[in-house]
């Protein structure tokens, strides 16, 4: 059983990365609803989704930060996905995060825009590298290979990634007073 520093520890880790999760979707949502929202041919798929469950920490964030209940079975659609797009808010998959159609990234008005917006897809991917020695946190299937060390240097890595999204963030609105 963990002891109380491991569970500080977790809490402060899940809540810095909830943080940047929450602000990398918010910059999306801001770019892809528009799109999203009178596509056709929905790009999400419910295994995609399953990797909430799938995976021991995006499983912990969904259930610890999450404020949806969701019908894992459904088959007929993804069980994230509604009609105004992903309702996982704290646990989402982080290639999800990552995958732009042509459709959103065309809608972005210059080269560098679509560079920055990728750049902030692209996060939470990038904090997750080699959690696992050289495998992903999205690879993750038992929850006995969280331990400090790998979530301190998670911590690390979220820092890091926070830093490039402010930077990120500058960079695609900068013609926006303001943000």
């Amino acid at each position: 059983m963990p002891g109380r520093e491991f569970e500080a520890l977790l809490q402060e880790v899940s809540q810095r990365y909830v943080t940047l999760e929450k602000g990398v979707r918010a910059v999306i949502d801001r770019v892809v609803s528009p799109i999203c929202s009178r596509c056709e041919r929905v790009c999400c798929r419910p295994s995609y989704c399953r990797e909430t469950l799938r995976n021991p920490w995006y499983h912990y964030l969904f259930e610890t930060y999450g404020v949806v209940k969701l019908e894992w079975e459904r088959r007929d659609r993804p069980p994230g996905l509604d009609p105004t797009g992903c309702v996982i808010r704290a646990g989402r998959y982080a290639y999800c995060y990552a995958y732009n159609c042509r459709a959103v990234l065309s809608s972005l008005g210059s080269a560098e825009a679509r560079e920055a917006f990728q750049g902030i897809s692209d996060i939470l991917k990038d904090v997750g590298l080699n959690f696992l020695g050289k495998r992903h946190l999205t690879d993750l299937r038992d929850w006995k290979d969280v331990t400090s060390p790998r979530l301190l240097e998670l911590d690390k890595k979220i820092e890091e990634g926070t830093g490039r999204f402010h930077e990120l963030c500058s960079l695609l609105f900068m013609d926006e007073p303001g943000i």
